[in-house]
């Protein structure tokens, strides 16, 4: 298994690009994915920053690999995640599986090998 990848950033809008672009690239470069599946991903990423930043002052993800799927954490605050059922529910159309962690949500795109 690959080291995971760690972004710990103020929880400010214009970071979420940055978010997007790493976990995308990091898909790109590691899953056999095409690309309405990254875009999809990015688009996931997305809307779990933006429930992130609206709950505390730090944005913190966790990309890793897994042998058959992306797993990327988004992390608003420590304490309880009080997911917007609409961004829930269009985070779930666009990735395999979401859940909610402590303190964030999990996003999982299932995919092969990397």
């Amino acid at each position: 298994m690959n080291t995971p990848v760690e972004l710990d950033l103020p929880a400010r809008a214009d970071y979420v690009r940055v978010v997007r672009m790493v976990v995308a690239a990091l898909a790109a470069a590691t899953r056999d994915l095409d690309e309405d599946r990254i875009d999809d991903l990015r688009l996931a990423v997305s809307e779990a920053c933006t429930l992130a930043i609206g709950a505390g002052d730090r944005l913190r993800v966790v990309a890793r690999e897994e042998p058959d799927a992306l797993v990327v954490d988004v992390h608003d605050r420590p304490d309880d995640v009080e997911a917007d059922e609409l961004a829930f529910a269009i985070i779930s159309a666009l990735v395999d599986e979401v859940s909610a962690i402590d303190g964030g949500l999990r996003l999982r795109v299932t995919c092969g090998p990397a």
